[in-house]
């Protein structure tokens, strides 16, 4: 039905009765209803009060009904109170059907609409299982979600150790584990998979399996884990895909397994295009033929997102990273950006606060943090994790009115919103993958609430109507073959050899690199460069500082990155392409400044002080307040500075880098343009994609391989510097323990002893209840 046949109906109660009777018969199952739904509690509030309470137990919302007003809201409640007797909890239909088929199947695959309370549901078993659980997110975002709410059910029970990676501590005070990580960080269950009593395994987001190298690594972690924990349930978990059994077929699961579709949601949207030129809103249905012709939209009478800001409300707005990183998209938006006013909560401000002190951004212009100020938030992939996780916290706590964010939000973070605006559905991929993407982001709109008789709605807005409806519409199937099992001839020359070794089943577990990579690794020319980077870099046995490293002749710098930049080329038994060369090269100067000690912040300074040139405007200073230049030579050479060059963090191996990539700051900008939030993200994907992802391994096994060969402890020095960023035990332990080198500034000195049993602090430690470190503080004591 068209929008304004809705809006103008002459028998809004004849509408809503036949809505409500097929409900009855069919359930939730058609999305135009629940549009039709939403207009109608828009237009015609006062008839849709009167049966919102029947409503809300037809669409089996059992946590917010109220008293059964009815006939048939009572035979409704009747079937609720079975729910609760069976699962002695309050779950909706879909929810009760998804927990028999995780308790009562070995392997089972299920999809959902986004507002189907899957995320409660997962909180639900993992409160009640009995092992260990492994939970696994197809990125680093989500991780700080999982979190949040993880610790949140958690709180009262501190026998049970939640973390970010795979490690066996605290010993003595576990009983248990949840472990919340992505497939690259998940590897290490298998280096000592008998330590643990895995369960379950809850495989989030599980469409990652149809992305290519990234879905290589999922499923060769499927595999994995079910060889090693054979007993395990698994349970893989998609949004509106339409086949969940091809994950099941893809692996081979058979008996004991089983996969469901569903198709129900629970919450409304009305769909509004954008005119750019006049600045309002015109209504359409996706669900109507042709429906963004002409003649089947219709004007919306209002700013329906301005009148949600006005009201409170929170506004979601998909933008491209480059829009974030140009500010384009806050001029764009900057009518609904000046209704926000600067917030006043103690605890709000406190969260920004933090965030300016993890990046050292005081003074510096951060729109990051001056946004947040005003309770507008920036969200995508390349915002550091522990900022991230901040600026969920604030979204939770419901200081944010506008979120800027690009498809990292779409990839299952839970961050609902009153409105979501697709200015850009530029998603990477496939077609599916495309409408998969689009249907994840506008699946945000509209909050689930616990208002009792409460029928939730949201607005999702648009640029492109005609391109939005051919994405919604689009089929979404996964495959049903892995790339694992594909002829090894037939892959990607960066990806083959992983691929073999897993085929093979010659992947280290105590490495994640192929055995074919190990033995290049160990040997004598492998060694030879090792060798020589132990002696540049460690005097008297002890590495080198900072200060020490930058007073090296620069042959002699070059000299270390040469040594790195060989090993690298050795495990990959290749030349080295051009554009990888220039992509290390910067990424071992982050990596050297790393393993020096230094915190995030400060490697965030160092890289800022490089690129905009500081000593050098610092000794062009110095010379005209000594009168060695005029202040027109000072001015002409001023603005010639340009900032310096720094390539965009690719990760790798990556072959068709043949030439040098563009720089991530642009071309011939002036020092002074430097936009110091883009530098954050920089540096953020250097040490997360390049350095940690695609490098660590291969530095831990090469210095590894030559302290087994050789029992030299400079070796071993470097195993754990490349590891963990330092050498010292403490500091070791305690980032195992999950606090952060800001954290360990804060609380070293409480800390009386601490190894893999547990961690005993000192009395003096409750001084730190009011910072945000006591959190994790407290689950240790």
């Amino acid at each position: 039905m068209r929008p304004a046949e809705i809006i103008q109906h002459e028998n809004p109660l004849e509408l809503m009765t036949s809505i409500l009777e097929r409900l009855h018969v069919s359930g939730p199952t058609r999305s135009e209803d629940l549009e039709t739904l939403a207009y109608l509690k828009y237009f015609h509030s006062r008839m849709f009060a009167e049966y919102e309470g029947r409503l809300t137990y037809l669409l089996g919302l059992f946590h917010k009904v109220g008293e059964p007003k009815d006939v048939l809201s009572l035979a409704y409640s009747a079937f609720r109170d079975a729910i609760v007797e069976q699962a002695n909890q309050v779950l909706t239909p879909v929810q009760a059907s998804i927990r028999s088929g995780i308790l009562d199947n070995k392997y089972f695959s299920f999809s959902t609409p986004t507002s189907a309370g899957k995320s409660y549901l997962f909180r639900q078993l993992i409160r009640d299982e009995e092992g260990d659980i492994v939970i696994v997110v197809p990125s680093r975002a989500l991780i700080a979600e999982y979190l949040i709410a993880v610790r949140s059910i958690l709180q009262d029970d501190p026998g049970i150790l939640v973390l970010q990676f795979i490690d066996d501590i605290n010993k003595l005070a576990t009983e248990r584990r949840v472990f919340v990580v992505t497939p690259e960080r998940g590897k290490d269950l298998f280096r000592d998979a008998e330590k643990y009593e895995v369960s379950l395994f809850l495989f989030d987001e599980a469409q990652l399996s149809d992305e290519k190298w990234r879905g290589v690594n999922f499923d060769s972690f499927v595999r994995r884990a079910d060889r090693a924990y054979p007993d395990a349930r698994k349970v893989f978990a998609h949004p509106f895909i339409e086949n969940p059994e091809a994950q099941l077929v893809k692996h081979q699961f058979e008996g004991n397994a089983a996969a469901r579709s569903y198709s129900f949601g629970a919450v409304g949207k009305i769909y509004l295009g954008s005119d750019d030129d006049t600045g309002g809103f015109t209504s359409f249905s996706p669900f109507v033929e042709n429906g963004h012709h002409k003649r089947n939209r219709c004007e919306f009478p209002e700013d329906a997102v301005g009148k949600v800001i006005a009201a409170g409300g929170t506004l979601l707005v998909f933008v491209s990273k480059s829009s974030i990183y140009n500010k384009s998209c806050i001029e764009k938006f900057g009518r609904y950006v000046d209704m926000c006013e600067p917030i006043t909560n103690k605890k709000a401000l406190a969260i920004v606060d933090r965030i300016e002190r993890l990046i050292g951004a005081k003074g510096k212009g951060s729109d990051l943090v001056e946004l947040m100020r005003r309770g507008v938030v920036i969200h995508h992939g390349s915002v550091p994790l522990p900022v991230r996780y901040q600026i969920e916290h604030f979204t939770k706590q419901g200081h944010a009115k506008i979120c800027f964010s690009t498809s990292t939000l779409a990839q299952g973070v839970n961050m609902p919103f009153d409105v979501v605006w697709a200015d850009n559905i530029r998603f990477l991929g496939s077609e599916e993958n495309k409408a998969l993407g689009l249907r994840n982001l506008i699946g945000r709109a509209g909050r689930t609430s616990k208002d009792v008789d409460k029928f939730d709605f949201g607005f999702v807005v648009v640029e492109n109507i005609r391109q939005f409806i051919d994405r919604l519409s689009a089929s979404l199937a996964l495959e049903e073959a892995s790339l694992i099992d594909s002829d090894s001839e037939e892959l990607p020359e960066d990806i083959r050899e992983d691929i073999e070794s897993i085929q093979n089943e010659t992947i280290s577990d105590e490495y994640n690199l192929p055995g074919t990579r190990l033995e290049r690794l160990a040997s004598e020319e492998c060694a030879k460069h090792v060798a020589l980077s132990l002696d540049l870099l460690f005097d008297e046995g002890a590495l080198i500082t900072g200060n020490e490293y930058r007073e090296l002749p620069e042959e002699h710098r070059n000299e270390i990155k040469g040594t790195f930049r060989n090993i690298f080329s050795i495990s990959l038994n290749r030349d080295l392409k051009t554009g990888e060369k220039t992509v290390l090269s910067s990424a071992i100067t982050i990596f050297l400044w790393h393993i020096q000690g230094k915190s995030f912040r400060e490697v965030i300074m160092l890289r800022y002080n490089y690129l905009s040139k500081a000593k050098l405007r610092r000794e062009l200073m110095r010379a005209l307040r000594r009168g060695e230049i005029s202040e027109n030579e000072y001015d002409r050479e001023y603005r010639s500075l340009e900032i310096e060059y720094s390539s965009i963090p690719y990760q790798l191996p990556n072959s068709n880098l043949t030439k040098s990539p563009p720089s991530s700051f642009g071309d011939h900008l002036h020092v002074s343009k430097i936009n110091f939030d883009h530098l954050v993200y920089d540096t953020y994907d250097y040490m997360d994609k390049v350095i940690s992802f695609s490098l660590a391994d291969i530095f831990v096994a090469a210095y590894d391989s030559y302290y087994q060969r050789t029992g030299d402890e400079r070796a071993q020095a470097m195993v754990n510097y490349v590891r963990y960023g330092t050498n010292d035990s403490k500091e070791i332990w305690l980032l195992r323990y999950g606090f952060s080198f800001e954290d360990i500034e804060l609380i070293g000195g409480y800390v009386v002893s601490i190894d893999e049993d547990g961690i005993v602090f000192n009395d003096a430690v409750g001084d730190l209840r009011e910072e945000p470190v006591w959190e994790l503080v407290e689950r240790y004591r």
